[in-house]
């Protein structure tokens, strides 16, 4: 794949969560891709359970994007950074127990690194920084 080629699925990757597009989303990577979430200390593979994960996440923020303000290809692997935003409309759990949903709004800056072969996102790296998540969401203070 070209740099371009590369960067554009990374694009498409967020788009399909974006829009909640569960079909293309998977469309964008391996059966077996390998998912680490950084700050929540979530390890998974497997595309059917980082497509659970997905939709979580979009259950606890149904109007939850990433808007990719730069991105940068070396070799296999895309580096976006990408602002997260989104309204807390459902449950969250934190080491503190389970959040009702607040309604307030949150936005976070994060940055994915994903790993690509053969035209398919096979591995991604995922931090954002929840701390500022959960006091937007005033579930910590």
């Amino acid at each position: 794949m070209t740099s371009e080629e590369q960067t554009q699925l990374a694009r498409s990757f967020i788009a399909a969560f974006n829009d909640g597009d569960w079909q293309s989303l998977e469309k964008t990577i391996c059966p077996a891709v390998q998912y680490q979430e950084i700050p929540t200390k979530t390890s998974m593979r497997g595309a059917a359970p980082f497509l659970e994960l997905c939709k979580g996440w979009k259950s606890i923020m149904s109007d939850c994007s990433g808007e990719v303000t730069h991105s940068l290809v070396s070799g296999d692997t895309v580096v976006l950074e990408v602002t997260w935003s989104g309204t807390q409309s459902g449950p969250i759990q934190t080491p503190l127990g389970e959040h009702p949903a607040s309604g307030q709004f949150q936005k976070t800056d994060g940055v994915q690194i994903l790993t690509m072969s053969d035209g398919k996102i096979t591995g991604i790296k995922n931090h954002f920084d929840l701390l500022s998540m959960l006091m937007q969401f005033r579930a910590i203070g």
